[in-house]
């Protein structure tokens, strides 16, 4: 007789004993080792006894449970006793269950669960921030003991949505062993609880569970079988079954069946998907866009073909008409983004004249996913035909294919070189305010400068691996890509630094450009250090100081805090403005590595100017003042 699972039982109930017996209603591994027993129970009666007896604890009231769980295990060890064996066997067999898998179950004491269960258990505001911090930065280990495990997937139908979202992340990096977990109680009826479960089993063994799949597609409602249908697309077995489906279904479901058709590689398939296609080309052709089959490259090369004939046999005499065309190339490019091939280039150089945002969008794309011979020659070509339109995708291929002297000598004319400082100030204020000129050739002159510091703000220097890395978002799936790049020279950063900040006294059109010029620093080139000191500096003066503000010019060794205090406020002219901003440094203050004798200076300064005109606040100026003439450093205010 097979005792391992008396032995299994016994395991768990000496588990209960260590976690508490109030938790047995939530421990899937004894409910699963009393389940195992429902097969003996028909051998003998002290079989049947023991299943009755653990489902009774499990399912019972509290104050019945001590003496069951006790009568329990003292039957099973004596049945233990009794049924003792040796094994006679050639070859011991490890018993794979997911409980003995490694670091996959952590017990924790109940108290340090206490208030994670109740977050999961509760309804009211604040659960979310508890759950999160609990599970993802105060104790990721956490995730490991069973009832956690179990509360994660009860709380796949959770009120709020934002636990949701989180647990479908956190379970999806869980493996392969909490699949078995996902699968217990899974009713295929069932809705978003069940769609989440479907998702992701899905995500983390893609074509493994492809049986699982047609049980869902068999028994399911609409929104677990659209889930199950997509999931048939990991395995190649599928296309007759996919085949019938396509008959049998309907609607959503029917084109569910289309999507993973297109990841098929067979004869049949291609028919079928070109009548499907043909009845509403631009509703479908979003089902092929996922998939890199070689036919569907071919198949959609062949239909842009024939909508660029088309069009070119077509005048667009209306608005709407154009609209429309102007739609429908944008969809083209975007399905056919995953599928370059030499023939999908020269189409673009059709599509171009319909859309040429879309179409410069996946170019730019294109070159900085792979640099190859048909790309570089397509933008020559376009370049010539267009000029002066192609300038982001010439830009791109430079910067990555150059040395960063010959960027600098071929693409410096664009951002101002060569113009008076007023000049370039203006360009930078221009494009942070995004104004545009009427005036076609300086509009020119400014959308040239704005496209090329758009794409120098996607570049950060690495200072640990000394490399100019570029950052790109990957169209396909919305990731960032990297590129490294042989260097940026260093006349770029003069340009920078004629920067003129005193028209963004609040920052707020500039902000987001803040961590992209902090991105540029590099130490390695020799006089760095302190123009961007002095350049940063001049920005906070322009604006309110902030955290990261003093920790950027902390690393840069930053201590000339000259006008610190009032900034570029004329604090008698605007003393609301200088109250604001005196509760904003005093915020940041203790940070600085501002000598005491310059504060002292500037809050002199400050109560001199109070004296003639008392309607300049002097606020926490009084009180620094004096601490500091008492011995306290500025790190103490």
């Amino acid at each position: 007789m097979n005792l391992e699972p008396l032995y299994e039982l016994k395991n768990r109930l000496e588990n209960v004993s260590i976690v508490g017996i109030n938790l047995v209603k939530d421990d899937f591994r004894l409910q699963r080792a009393v389940d195992q027993m429902k097969g003996y129970a028909s051998a003998a009666k002290v079989f049947k006894q023991i299943y009755e007896m653990g489902q009774k604890l499990i399912e019972g009231d509290e104050e019945d449970k001590c003496d069951l769980f006790l009568d329990l295990l003292a039957l099973l060890d004596a049945v233990l006793c009794t049924q003792a064996t040796t094994y006679s066997g050639d070859n011991l067999q490890k018993i794979e269950t997911t409980a003995g898998k490694e670091n996959f179950y952590q017990e924790l004491h109940y108290s340090e669960l206490s208030e994670l269960i109740a977050a999961f258990k509760g309804t009211g505001g604040g659960r979310f921030r508890v759950i999160d911090s609990t599970l993802r930065w105060d104790n990721p280990e956490i995730v490991n003991d069973f009832r956690v495990k179990k509360f994660m997937i009860n709380g796949l139908n959770d009120s709020y949505s934002g636990i949701i979202d989180l647990m479908i992340q956190m379970l999806k990096k869980q493996g392969k062993e909490i699949v078995p977990l996902l699968k217990e109680g899974f009713n295929p009826q069932g809705k978003k609880e069940m769609i989440a479960r479907l998702e992701i089993i899905e995500d983390i063994c893609k074509g493994e569970e492809n049986e699982f799949y047609k049980y869902c597609v068999e028994n399911g409602g609409k929104e677990v079988k659209e889930v199950a249908i997509g999931a048939l697309a990991y395995n190649q077995d599928n296309v007759d079954y996919l085949l019938d489906l396509m008959k049998k279904e309907r609607g959503k479901l029917k084109n569910k069946v289309f999507e993973s058709l297109a990841y098929m590689d067979d004869e049949r398939v291609k028919k079928e998907w070109d009548k499907f296609f043909r009845k509403k080309p631009f509703e479908n052709i979003e089902y092929m866009a996922g998939t890199e089959q070689q036919w569907v490259s071919d198949y959609i090369n062949n239909y842009i073909k024939e909508y660029t004939e088309d069009l070119k046999n077509k005048t667009l005499k209306t608005k709407e008409e154009r609209r429309k065309v102007q739609e429908e190339v944008a969809e083209l490019c975007s399905v056919s983004s995953n599928k370059r091939t030499e023939k999908t280039l020269s189409l673009y150089k059709e599509l171009y004249p319909y859309n040429k945002a879309a179409v410069k969008r996946i170019l730019s794309h294109y070159i900085v996913t792979e640099i190859n011979k048909e790309i570089t020659n397509l933008i020559k070509k376009l370049s010539k035909i267009y000029e002066g339109e192609f300038l982001e995708q010439e830009f791109l291929i430079s910067l990555i294919k150059d040395k960063p002297e010959t960027v600098y000598k071929n693409f410096s004319k664009y951002i101002g070189v060569g113009k008076s400082q007023k000049e370039i100030k203006d360009l930078f204020s221009n494009f942070f305010l995004g104004k545009h000129s009427k005036t076609k050739e300086t509009a020119r002159i400014q959308e040239d400068f704005r496209t090329v510091f758009n794409i120098i703000f996607h570049i950060e220097y690495k200072e640990e691996s000394k490399e100019y890395i570029l950052y790109w978002q990957n169209i396909d799936d919305y990731s960032v890509m990297e590129v490294k790049l042989s260097g940026f020279d260093k006349k770029w950063y003069d340009i920078i630094f004629e920067l003129d900040n005193d028209y963004y006294e609040n920052w707020n059109s500039y902000s987001s450009y803040n961590s992209s010029i902090k991105r540029l620093y590099n130490p390695d080139i020799k006089g760095m250090k302190e123009k961007y000191g002095k350049f940063y500096y001049n920005i906070i003066l322009s604006r309110i100081p902030y955290g990261y503000d003093i920790e950027f010019l902390n690393k840069l060794e930053w201590t000339d805090y000259k006008d610190f205090l009032k900034g570029k406020i004329n604090i008698e002219k605007n003393p609301s403005a200088f109250a604001n901003r005196v509760r904003y440094v005093g915020y940041v203050l203790q940070d600085t590595l501002m000598s005491e004798s310059d504060l002292i200076e500037q809050l002199e300064e400050i109560m001199a100017i109070n004296k003639k005109n008392p309607k300049v606040p002097i606020n926490l100026c009084d009180r620094w003042l004096e601490r500091l003439k008492s011995g306290v450093k500025v790190k103490e205010l």
